[in-house]
């Protein structure tokens, strides 16, 4: 994202390898929760780094003291977003007698939805569709969060004793395709569609056409 520095503002960036102190996180966390409300209300490109600045309670030299660019806060907030979304993955709750038909919705609960990330995250992907640097954040951050999907899935099908007949990597691309248009069509018409239903009937129709047992092989 190309933004356009004012004549004020200072050029103060952290040293990649330098650790954070308690301090220094917590103003970055109160930088990224007021900027993920300003970008979920105003858009990107018509929320000033004032605008944040004012929601966080900080003077412009605190925010420049933590990122060189709203370009920069924008690509920490969805490295944030993405981090809860691979804790939320990570420890879905799974025993060794949970069925798969069970696990899978509860697995998939547990994904967190919010309307503000939901409009921001679609911002940045139709910027990423423009902006090939944007674009290469996108994908590998979506890479890792398939490749962990992927591999909860495979374990909860191989304790159940299934395997899917396509590659896993195929699946969770159509889960995660359904789930952001779903959450469009929930958010849109919320008395007819619950966030995760389209999700979840998807992959419990998966279960059925595109699973088979190992003892078939």
């Amino acid at each position: 994202m190309g933004t356009q520095r004012d004549d004020d503002e200072m050029d103060v960036t952290t040293p990649p390898d330098r650790p954070l102190s308690r301090k220094r996180r917590q103003t970055r966390d109160r930088l990224l929760s007021a900027a993920l409300d300003a970008f979920a209300e105003r858009g990107f490109h018509a929320s000033s780094v004032e605008d944040i600045c004012e929601r966080a309670g900080m003077t412009r030299g605190g925010f420049y003291g933590n990122f060189a660019s709203k370009d920069e806060l924008f690509l920490a907030l969805y490295e944030q977003q993405t981090a809860h979304l691979l804790d939320a993955i990570s420890t879905t709750p799974r025993t060794d007698n949970t069925v798969v038909q069970e696990y899978v919705p509860a697995f998939l609960g547990t994904i967190p939805q919010d309307l503000r990330w939901h409009l921001v995250n679609s911002e940045f992907a139709l910027h990423a569709l423009r902006d090939p640097a944007a674009a290469a954040v996108l994908v590998e951050a979506t890479t890792r969060l398939r490749a962990r999907m992927s591999s909860r899935i495979n374990a909860v099908l191989t304790a159940a004793g299934l395997r899917l007949t396509v590659p896993t990597d195929t699946v969770v691309r159509w889960l995660f395709a359904v789930r952001n248009g779903g959450l469009t069509q929930s958010y849109l018409e919320p008395d007819l569609l619950h966030p995760n239903e389209l999700l979840d009937q998807l992959a419990q129709l998966l279960l059925v056409v595109a699973t088979r047992t190992t003892d078939s092989d």
